[in-house]
């Protein structure tokens, strides 16, 4: 019976023995044994246990290998045709259309954060992929392992470099500040979106696309920062992001020829794009206002009216606007959601240089008298783009026609602020004495001076500069709405084409002061013959003010990250 044990035990080692890797099967060697009595067949069998409990380890470690490498092939393929999203291509494209309006868009800066500095920007763009690494560090499973997203990450990187050089050492662009010709793209903003896509790669489609929004806020909020910092146009940007993106896509098609199914932990959370069941969304878009706009500020205003009657203009004429912002929204559901949306829109004055003609800057040609107290009279301007940023919030709709494809709309209030135009005057000469007094003008009373004496009069000279003509808006509620067409063409990536309209009230200032030289020009000041100490009370400006409804459509485009 000892002797059948040992036998029996002895095939079932044999048995153990067999295992399969890589779906080969490997055959362990024989094991002979030899029975020569009890205390021999029991020695054996204890060997033969200790070594069944071995091969049970090695069995398991194998179990371990064989599973990983099915779960590696079960896996979605990655290749050319879905880690490229050509998403690059358009914000590209919209560098290179907004390079003829760059000069607009930069006196938008000038006028809301004019001595704006800050030195954020050089590290928030490396944000995005310090926390990927940091996220992989802390243990949370990602895309890839450690040696595919080490190379993934070079390859982008190192296609970033190579094209935002050559690109900028071939294209020279001037920056804003006129420190360096080498503006064109943004490389500060392509580090920043590189880093935002891998992001949106290893974890933002694997694990939730909060992830990429988060990314892409930061890469968006360091392209806003090289624009107030002055170092870039906003044309440089757009191109910088546009050429981010496609590096990091062409980086990781690179890396996925290498190691094809190789070193990847988890799929893609959302296969295919859709509408149905998330809306939501964050977006950075721009647009074009439709048709052009007029404003007469001649109305109410007499002094401008009779100073400009002779060359026959009445009317600011507005040309068609421009418009970047972002939006976003959360829906409750596939139908209703709040949101909101900044927006800031430009609109070029057409025919400001008409208002750079004075007769006033003739007045040493017709007046003899006048020579030597006004030398130079010149008009300047200083600003010929009205700027308006808004900050909206409301309500948000969703109606899906299919998976990919759906209508919104929307319901907004909220504050706008503009920034108007203006002229400045600079005068020189040599001082006088002047005279004031009071006559009847047009059922009114108005001031007038009389300069004194003659050229041999002209006393020490004097140069004074000041704003001449300047045009503004308050503060207003505005109320908005407007369609969209929405398509999900990649995972957690849509287009928004749409259309908003836009309504305001608003009052349009008009300060109006050709005369303020006249407190540097006085030698003396008096008032119908009687000495006064300073001409203020007599120099002002002439000041008016107009109530207007204002509505303005928006044509765009949007690149959105949904959720």
């Amino acid at each position: 019976m000892k002797v059948i044990t040992c036998l029996a035990m002895a095939l079932m080692v044999s048995g153990v023995c067999h295992a399969t890797v890589n779906d080969e099967e490997i055959l362990s060697d024989s094991v002979l044994y030899t029975v020569e009595s009890n205390n021999v067949v029991a020695g054996q069998t204890d060997s033969i246990q200790t070594d069944v409990s071995t091969l049970s380890i090695i069995r398991r470690d194998e179990n371990s290998i064989n599973e990983v490498n099915d779960a590696e092939r079960r896996l979605p393929a990655h290749n050319l045709k879905t880690d490229m999203s050509w998403a690059s291509l358009s914000w590209f494209a919209a560098g290179l259309a907004l390079r003829s309006e760059r000069k607009k868009i930069k006196n938008i800066r000038q006028k809301f954060q004019y001595n704006f500095h800050n030195t954020v920007d050089d590290y928030l763009q490396y944000s995005p992929l310090l926390l990927t690494t940091g996220l992989k560090m802390a243990g949370i499973e990602g895309r890839s392992k450690w040696g595919r997203y080490a190379v993934s990450a070079t390859a982008s990187y190192a296609v970033m470099a190579l094209l935002v050089n050559s690109i900028k050492y071939s294209a020279r662009e001037q920056r804003p500040d006129g420190s360096t010709c080498n503006s064109f793209p943004s490389g500060h903003t392509a580090t920043a979106f590189a880093a935002a896509t891998i992001l949106h790669k290893e974890y933002g489609l694997t694990r939730s696309p909060w992830y990429s929004i988060g990314g892409y806020l930061l890469a968006t909020a360091t392209g806003c920062m090289r624009v107030l910092n002055n170092r870039h146009w906003v044309s440089d940007t757009f191109a910088g992001a546009g050429v981010g993106i496609l590096s990091t896509e062409l980086g990781y098609t690179l890396a996925d020829l290498l190691f094809r199914q190789k070193g990847l932990l988890r799929p893609d959370r959302i296969d295919a794009p859709l509408f149905s069941d998330q809306p939501s969304f964050f977006s950075v878009q721009m647009g074009l206002g439709l048709g052009e706009q007029k404003l007469d500020l001649m109305k109410g205003n007499d002094i401008l009216q009779d100073d400009y009657e002779e060359y026959r203009v009445r009317t600011l004429k507005l040309s068609r606007a421009i418009s970047i912002g972002s939006e976003g929204a959360y829906f409750f559901n596939r139908n209703i959601g709040v949101g909101g949306r900044l927006r800031v829109v430009s609109r070029n004055v057409k025919n400001w240089s008409d208002f750079t003609q004075c007769s006033i800057c003739n007045l040493a040609k017709i007046l003899p008298d006048l020579e030597g107290f006004i030398d130079d009279y010149s008009l300047t301007v200083e600003s010929n783009h009205m700027a308006e940023f808004s900050v909206c919030g409301g309500l948000y709709f969703n109606f899906p026609l299919s998976r990919r494809l759906s209508i919104g709309s929307k319901l907004l209030v909220g504050r706008s602020y503009l920034q108007g135009i203006k002229i400045t005057a600079n005068v020189s000469g040599h001082q006088r004495d002047l005279d004031f007094s009071v006559e009847e003008n047009n059922g009114g009373q108005e001031f007038v001076c009389e300069v004194l004496g003659n050229k041999q009069d002209n006393g020490k000279p004097y140069s004074t500069s000041w704003d001449f003509l300047n045009v503004s808006g308050n503060r207003a509620i505005t109320v908005g709405t407007g369609l969209s067409l929405n398509f999900a063409y990649k995972s957690l990536m849509a287009w928004r084409f749409f259309l908003d309209y836009d309504f305001c009230h608003r009052t349009y200032s008009t300060h109006y002061y050709p005369s303020a030289f006249l407190k540097d020009a006085a030698r003396s000041v008096s008032f119908e013959g009687s000495p006064v100490s300073r001409p203020d009370e007599y120099v002002s400006p002439y000041v008016t003010s107009r109530k207007r409804n204002i509505s303005q459509f928006v044509l765009g485009a949007a690149f959105s990250i949904t959720f």
